[in-house]
């Protein structure tokens, strides 16, 4: 009895494939290698692993669905909320401006504006954020952004209190889509944060 010559590849092959499970790289290499023994069986009959070869390649290409299943689950979250994030930067740069303008305002006007126009206050393009400066002197949010909220009531349920002459700006948003919105204030009083600084009242990136 002739006796087969031993040959590992395939067994390489399979391990590998499992191992997929672990990491997306490990699979890729034990699909490779199953079909590198698959073509060198072919040529050479005599070595063993055929099976072993196959099943490498099968449970490889099987794994591989789950691996990028795992990944999105993972990468689409984060990848959201980095966008939500970025968002968050224009309600910050549009606050601290309007600060600034609020406090050269008074500074030649003795108060503070008590509407935009007197600011000459102008979004950013596009805006994700309502801005609030009064009640009744609100800038929407751009219509390709979620729209159905009143930002005076999202600043009313912050039940901030402010004495006379002093003045408090927001800007809410969904800028994830859910159903939480993003709320940024900026006052003249001292609060949480110094006078002027934007404040994240409710942080919808992760509420």
């Amino acid at each position: 009895m002739v006796e087969r010559p031993a040959y590992s590849l395939p067994i390489v092959a399979l391990v590998l494939s499992i191992c997929g499970l672990c990491t997306c790289l490990s699979s890729l290499a034990g699909i490779i290698l199953g079909i590198v023994s698959l073509f060198r069986i072919k040529k050479e009959p005599q070595l063993p692993g055929r099976g072993m070869a196959i099943a490498a390649i099968v449970v490889g290409v099987g794994i591989i669905p789950i691996q990028l299943g795992v990944l999105a689950a993972i990468a689409i979250p984060s990848f959201i909320r980095y966008q939500a994030r970025s968002k968050q930067v224009e309600c910050k740069v549009a606050l601290r401006r309007l600060w600034k303008d609020q406090e050269a305002y008074r500074a030649a006007n003795g108060a503070y504006a008590a509407h935009f126009s007197d600011l000459h206050f102008r979004v950013p393009a596009g805006n994700g954020y309502a801005y609030l400066l009064s009640e009744t002197d609100v800038v929407p949010v751009d219509p390709r952004y979620r729209t159905d909220f009143d930002p005076a009531d999202a600043v009313h349920s912050l039940g901030i209190g402010l004495k006379d002459g002093e003045f408090l700006a927001a800007c809410v948003g969904n800028i994830d889509q859910d159903s939480t919105l993003d709320v940024w204030t900026v006052s003249s009083a001292d609060r949480s944060v110094p006078a002027g600084t934007p404040q994240n009242d409710v942080n919808d990136v992760v509420e």
